[in-house]
């Protein structure tokens, strides 16, 4: 008598609950998946858009918080902090964004966990997560999401469902929110300086504080 692996079964639940998966066989081949290619790689090399590029920029991050004391801030209002950091970063006509939405596989746990983030995609990259290359993440990438997907996805994000990295045009910048708080790199030190003198209220008192 077959008897069902019980992590088998646990991964099929997750599935069904989260529906539709955000994962591709390969990336698509157009012009503007090359340029966001291109561009992402002038700016971050081979690194993947996500949380690890505070630790592979380290002169160009900073980390702001939008909990409050004691991550007492709900929600929403965690997300209109985030939107207010977003607006204040340049980026021409506060109109041209790319945002880079990141989803796993049928077999990953965590898969599915992003595709409640609102956004209208293309495939963009595929990397492994493990030396195995078992685990895979699929990158997808949207151009000039509208202000409400912006805010959607904020919201998503705080409540932790779902991952998402948001950067301007010309990729010059990386906007990496999570649930308390944004990794955001700049351009430059001294850009960075800039800003952070500019809020300096939404620091903690140590970098790596979450």
């Amino acid at each position: 008598m077959y008897i069902p692996n019980p992590l088998h079964l646990t991964r099929l639940a997750v599935r069904s609950a989260r529906g539709r998966h955000r994962t591709f066989r390969v990336p698509e081949s157009s012009p503007r998946r090359r340029e966001l290619d291109e561009l992402w790689t002038r700016a971050f090399g081979d690194a993947p858009p996500t949380g690890l590029l505070r630790d592979l920029f380290p002169d160009r991050w900073a980390r702001f918080h939008t909990r409050g004391p004691a991550d007492a801030a709900f929600d929403i209002d965690a997300a209109k902090t985030l939107r207010g950091l977003l607006d204040d970063l340049p980026w021409e006509g506060h109109s041209d964004l790319r945002m880079i939405v990141e989803d796993y596989g049928v077999l990953d746990m965590a898969g599915g966990w992003s595709k409640s983030v609102p956004v209208d995609s293309f495939a963009w990259r595929k990397l492994p997560v493990d030396e195995d290359g078992i685990a895979v993440a699929y990158y997808w990438a949207s151009e000039w999401p509208s202000p409400q997907a912006v805010n959607q996805a904020f919201l998503k994000i705080v409540a932790e469902e779902g991952y998402a990295v948001l950067t301007d045009k010309e990729v010059t910048w990386a906007f990496v929110p999570y649930w308390a708080g944004v990794d955001i790199i700049f351009p430059s030190s001294q850009e960075r300086d800039e800003f952070v003198n500019a809020h300096r209220d939404l620091l903690a008192p140590h970098p790596s504080d979450l």
